[in-house]
């Protein structure tokens, strides 16, 4: 019973963050330098928000999104995420970011939410965005740059 409260209460507070979401503007940017053999990818920034990248090593990357110098969402995008869902876990929800299939897991308490969200590439790797205790704006703005990822 309690499993089903949580995924009725995941699925409204989905729904409810992709329409504010959606109504957030940003400007299309490209990840930095991707290297051999990672995708190219754009997300779209809004303002107020700076990119920062760091070499994980030859094989991945490990972006950070900040908001007015503030840390609040990740980005992994390599071979190997650190975050693997399970198929068929009821706390696991399947959808598609930038026509790409994904799976996520949020949790929350009180009024601050956690989310790790597993995007598979076209190429042979993973983006790996997760974030954690956000709240109210935080939220939508992180939500509204996971959803914006597109793969050129």
């Amino acid at each position: 019973m309690r499993r089903a409260f949580s995924a009725i209460c995941l699925v409204i507070f989905l729904s409810a963050c992709s329409g504010d979401a959606d109504e957030i503007e940003g400007r299309r940017t490209p990840l930095p330098y991707t290297g051999n053999g990672l995708p190219s990818a754009t997300v779209s920034i809004p303002d107020g928000v700076t990119l920062s990248e760091r070499k994980v090593d030859g094989t991945a990357r490990l972006y950070d999104f900040s908001l007015r110098g503030r840390p609040i969402l990740g980005l992994y995008l390599g071979p190997d995420p650190s975050f693997n869902p399970t198929d068929g876990d009821p706390e696991i929800q399947s959808e598609f970011v930038g026509g790409l299939p994904a799976k996520t897991v949020t949790a929350h308490a009180g009024d601050q939410w956690s989310r790790d969200m597993l995007v598979q590439s076209r190429a042979p790797v993973f983006y790996h965005f997760f974030y954690r205790n956000l709240r109210d704006g935080e939220l939508l703005i992180a939500d509204h740059i996971i959803g914006s990822l597109q793969e050129r």
